[in-house]
């Protein structure tokens, strides 16, 4: 127990009469209160010591009359800040808290009680000021406390300003006048103290703010708990007598200023008990301004948080306070199945305050949510009621949702709840109060979904199939006649027209459903059921919202396959034949062929692969080729949309025959939409994924179908209008990745598609749709898709390593072409050729290391398998295959090299046509390439000097000049490229006579070995070719004077094996190793 210096005097009944001042009342008291073992009211503790100093100081001034109020007030005081100042010193003294916590806890709070709760403004204010210095220290644990006993200030100052009328109000009905006169003097005395207790509040605020954005975040934590009183619904606002004053108002400021903050801190702070402490408790916050940032707080990454933001909706927010769109909202968030204490405390909120205020009616709650248009977060809640009416009246439940709600609800109530929600509905029941609604027909579908004894519950739900058809009917009836009016109905504005379409479109798909729901077993249901879905398919009336599902239905309601497309044929020539609209001739063809890509799309997406060459299938592309050729675009589209999945059906003769040809047509046509040619576009990729014959990618003669298709390609990838040129990337990458192509010069263009900022530049940041970036065309999915596919590609071969590195050179034409024609610098900024020939190498550089490490783990792993064999070899084996691995060393050129040989050959062949700052751009990146000479290849350096001497040449600009000269500096030691070529040719020819000789002279002493000789020579020649063969296929960067090395090593190999021959048939015959050599 915390101690101080004064001795306390001893616990007993006549302390406070044995106490000489003030002073020692007061110590008596604080070390009672903190030694005390069963804690009290502080609140009564606290009265008690102003009941005691009160009798004290009477007793002295009737005695003495020596002491003023004043000076009473001085004493008291001094004697509760020392107090606070030995709690205070305890707390900076000791390192743990536990040796502290309990009794410092008591001082404090009995110190915040005393001086709070009294009429004495001297004291408070002393008391008040010393908490608020406190705050300023260095120590946290100290800030920490400090927080919190202004915290209690705060409670308690609230606390004492309620008036307490309610025994006044009984008297005044006796008192008459008496009690008002009671009442002002009580009022002037109120309002006297108010003003003096507002002020303390807001120093405290003011004291309080810079705390709430602490570094330490126990400290902010405890300033957020000291704000909550201040935000009491009956809280704060009782001090506030007058709403005029400067007090006042800045009592107003320092409020709204605290609530920005805590706001702030609720989706900002870096401490999630600290959101969730904002959420949970500043309940006084929840407004219908500060509602949408609790509700964010349903989305938040920590479990606490989302939990404090769902209870707080719960407690303090009705369902009427809250929109549609913010109920929809935080079911879709809270009803989440990726955490189940976040789903549990949603279920909470949805059970226990929203469907409790709409009177258990599961009905008026759907109402409230609109399932026509939040149909999937609908369908969430009401499966999730539906489940709690089945076990809220469980004693065990294994589901936390339902022992949540059961905490609130009683017997009663619980029985209320499960016969609201389970009693019997059919759909027939609201026929005489106007019809069946969105609301019911929604739940009873889901109802008929969830059930675990569906057919007890289809049989309450629907009567029959014939029953359920006649309803549909009828609303199907009503919909078309509700169409035909058009805008003959004047009660009905546009928005109401759209909504009440809505609805009867929505009821109709509910009933659809459930018929599904039903599994049409029985076989008359059946049939009736699948000439009620062809009628409604072969009128042209019928809403388009109901097509597919119409044909989903009906599919499930046929047995097999063969049945439903020969159903399908009939409905098709149906179409054809009706002519039941008032529309004339050329909007009847329109809608006709729309009708027939509707069923015919939906039938193509869900058929098996087993219907490939069905002649039903094959039959009905007589009702699709008119829409591929109609005159209106939107129709072309959907209708070569349409022939891309019947093509997937189709036999690949038939692809190559029939289809091949229109859909490269489609694509190639100047003249066609945007739209269209790229629909064809996407189906020639398709249709090459999966039938590798039918684009072949050979160069072999100069009319083949592959590279028109690679010309087309091409085309589209330069062409002005950015849908083409978005959708021909998207399928050039699909290709490539495929291993259909590797074509540097398409890898090129990809690179300057993915670069160029003018794809991603949007206007208007509120315009995008989420929707419409996810789709095929959008130029921020293919950012996505493209930033993906470089490392991807780089990795998934050598050919494709290589082809990515070879696109340096199509690369910088590509981008000289685009700045034809613009004067200014800033046209890099649209194609930063610098970033893009960067990004090539960091990709090569990537998939180059991966390939050792994978290369070196092989080898490491055929070490360990192989280590008895290594083992049993001598040391004159080991330096062998020691000289054998040194002169096997392949040199790999690095892609900065490469870069800076395309590089160079493009300053010296088109320098002269490029723009002046493209070429000092191109030469800034020669002069600062870093390139090893002594470890790359002498060959492709003498290469790289040789045409970075011409680029020298073909320029006049200075700046240029100077950076090329940078390179040439770095390559000075580095040999022409023409000595370079005639050193090589003489140490190949040097050691031929040397060969020639050894074999003569093998060949006159061992004649008895010829043959053996001839067939060893012949096996060895073979494994030279297939070697050297292998190193040019694994790749294509290999330098000259690695190709070289492996000639020569394969040479060494060679003589190696003849003197192994020789050792073994001839003994004495010994070659040394230095003459193989």
């Amino acid at each position: 127990m915390t101690t101080f210096a004064e001795p306390p005097p001893s616990s007993s009944s006549s302390d406070d009469d044995n106490c000489q001042s003030v002073s020692e009342i007061i110590n008596t008291h604080f070390n009672t209160y903190q030694r005390c073992d069963t804690k009290k009211n502080v609140s009564r503790t606290a009265e008690a010591l102003h009941h005691h100093v009160l009798s004290f100081v009477l007793s002295t001034k009737n005695s003495n009359g020596s002491m003023t109020e004043e000076q009473v007030s001085k004493e008291v005081a001094a004697a509760v800040t020392r107090c606070m100042d030995g709690a205070m010193s305890i707390i900076a003294a000791s390192k743990k808290k536990d040796s502290w916590a309990e009794s410092v806890t008591s001082i404090l709070e009995l110190a915040a009680a005393y001086a709070t709760t009294g009429k004495d403004q001297l004291v408070a204010r002393a008391v008040i000021n010393r908490a608020i210095e406190y705050l300023l220290v260095e120590k946290d644990t100290i800030r920490m406390e400090s927080c919190t006993m202004l915290g209690w200030c705060v409670g308690y100052l609230v606390e004492s300003c309620k008036p307490a009328v309610s025994i006044l109000k009984k008297k005044g009905k006796h008192n008459g006048g008496g009690a008002a006169n009671t009442n002002n003097n009580t009022k002037r005395t109120n309002d006297a103290t108010a003003g003096w207790k507002l002020e303390c509040l807001i120093d405290i605020g003011k004291a309080l703010q810079p705390r709430l954005t602490d570094k330490i975040a126990k400290v902010r934590n405890a300033a957020i708990s000291a704000c909550v009183p201040l935000f009491f619904s009956d809280g704060a606002t009782t001090v506030v007598v007058d709403t005029t004053t400067a007090d006042s108002k800045n009592f107003e400021v320092i409020i709204t200023s605290i609530q920005n903050t805590l706001l702030w801190i609720m989706a900002n702070d870096t401490s999630a008990p600290n959101r969730a402490l904002v959420a949970k408790q500043c309940c006084g916050l929840v407004s219908k301004e500060t509602i949408p940032y609790v509700i964010e707080r349903v989305k938040d990454v920590d479990v606490k948080v989302r939990e404090a933001a769902l209870d707080s909706l719960r407690e303090n927010v009705n369902l009427d306070d809250l929109t549609e769109d913010q109920r929809v909202e935080i079911l879709r968030y809270g009803l989440t199945k990726r955490c189940s204490s976040t789903h549990a405390k949603a279920v909470e909120l949805l059970c226990a305050n929203w469907l409790k205020s709409a009177k258990f009616d599961p009905i008026v709650l759907l109402d409230s949510l609109n399932p026509v248009l939040n149909e999937s977060v609908c369908e969430l809640a009401t499966e999730v009621i539906i489940n709690m009416a089945s076990k809220i009246d469980c004693d065990n439940s294994d589901d936390v949702g339902v022992e949540l709600v059961q905490k609130h609800f009683g017997g009663p109530e619980i029985r209320s709840f499960q016969q609201q929600i389970l009693k019997k509905r059919s759909v027939t029941q609201n026929d005489d109060e106007g019809g069946l609604s969105p609301s019911l027909a929604f739940f009873l579908r889901v109802k008929c979904n969830t059930a675990t004894n569906k057919v007890e519950t289809i049989s309450d739900v629907i009567n029959d199939i014939p029953t359920l058809c006649n309803l549909l009917n009828s609303h199907v009836d009503k919909l078309i006649e509700f169409n035909k009016e058009e805008d003959d109905d004047e009660g009905m504005d546009e928005d109401e027209r759209d909504a009440y379409e809505d609805a009867q479109n929505f009821i109709c798909l509910q009933l659809i459903h459930m018929a599904n729901s039903s599994e049409l077993q029985e076989e008359g249901s059946r049939r009736h059921f699948i000439s009620i879905m062809r009628s409604m398919l072969s009128r042209l009336a019928t809403p388009d919202d109901l097509v597919d599902a119409c044909v989903k239905t009906m599919a499930l309601a046929h047995d097999t396959e063969s049945h439903f497309l020969q159903t399908i044929s009939e409905i098709l020539v149906d179409i054809e034949d009706d002519n039941s609209t008032d529309h004339d001739e050329k909007a009847i063809v329109v809608v006709r062929q729309m009708r027939t890509i509707s069923i015919l799309s939906f039938v193509l997406e869900n058929i098996g692969g087993k219907m490939v060459g069905n002649p039903i299938l094959a039959s009905t592309l007589q009702h699709l080729l008119p829409a591929v050729t109609s005159k209106n675009a939107v129709i072309r589209e959907h209708g070569v949309i349409c022939l891309s999945k019947f093509c997937l059906l189709s036999e690949e003769d038939k692809i190559m025959d029939e289809f091949k040809p229109l859909l490269m047509q489609i694509a190639g046509s100047v003249e066609e939409r945007v739209e269209v040619r790229a629909q064809a576009m996407l189906a020639l990729c398709d249709l090459t994924l999966l039938h590798k014959d039918m684009l072949q990618l050979s160069d072999e003669g100069g009319n083949n179908e592959s590279t028109t298709f690679k010309e087309l390609l091409l085309e589209m990838l330069g062409h002005p209008k950015q849908g083409i040129a978005v959708i021909a990337a998207e399928v050039a990458a699909k290709l490539l990745l495929a291993g259909c192509l590797h074509d540097p010069t398409i890898i090129a263009w990809l690179l300057v598609i993915y670069f160029d900022a003018s794809l991603t530049e949007v206007e208007d940041d509120d315009d995008v749709d989420g929707s419409e970036v996810k789709k095929v065309g959008s130029p921020v999915r293919l950012q996505q898709l493209l930033s993906i596919f470089f490392p991807t590609y780089s990795m998934s071969s050598l050919d494709a390593n290589d082809a990515i590195m070879a696109a340096v050179g199509p690369l910088l034409t590509i981008v000289n072409g685009k700045l034809e024609g613009k004067k200014q610098a800033k046209a890099l900024n649209q194609w930063p050729i610098a970033k893009m020939v960067e990004y090539i190498c960091y990709n090569v550089d990537l998939a180059d290391k991966k390939k050792k490490e994978e290369s070196a783990d092989e080898t490491d792993q055929a070490e360990v398998d192989d280590g008895s064999q290594v083992k049993e070899e001598g040391e004159g084996d080991n330096q062998a295959e020691a000289t054998a691995e040194d002169d096997d060393t392949v040199v790999e050129a690095s892609s900065t090299l490469l870069a800076s040989i395309d590089i160079a050959e493009f300053l010296s062949e088109e320098g002269a046509s490029a723009p002046t700052y493209y070429n000092r751009a191109l030469a800034k990146m020669l002069g600062s390439a870093s390139i090893d000479v002594d470890a790359e290849d002498t060959a492709l350096l003498s290469r790289l000097k040789s045409q970075v001497a011409e680029a020298e040449y073909s320029t006049d600009d200075g700046p240029t000049v100077n950076q090329i000269k940078k390179l040439l500096t770095l390559l000075a030691d580095v040999a022409d490229f023409e000595e370079d070529e005639r050193s090589y040719s003489s140490e190949d020819t040097s050691g031929e006579p040397e060969e020639e000789e050894e074999e003569q002279e093998e060949e006159l002493d061992a004649k008895s070995v010829a043959t053996d000789k001839e067939d060893v020579s012949g096996d060895e020649s073979f494994t030279t070719a297939t070697f050297e063969e292998n190193i040019e296929k694994e790749n294509v960067r290999l330098s000259m004077s690695s190709m070289k090395s492996a000639r020569l090593s394969m040479g060494s190999m060679k003589s190696a094996i003849e003197h192994e021959s020789e050792v073994e048939e001839t003994p004495s015959k010994r070659v040394s190793l230095g003459a193989v050599n």
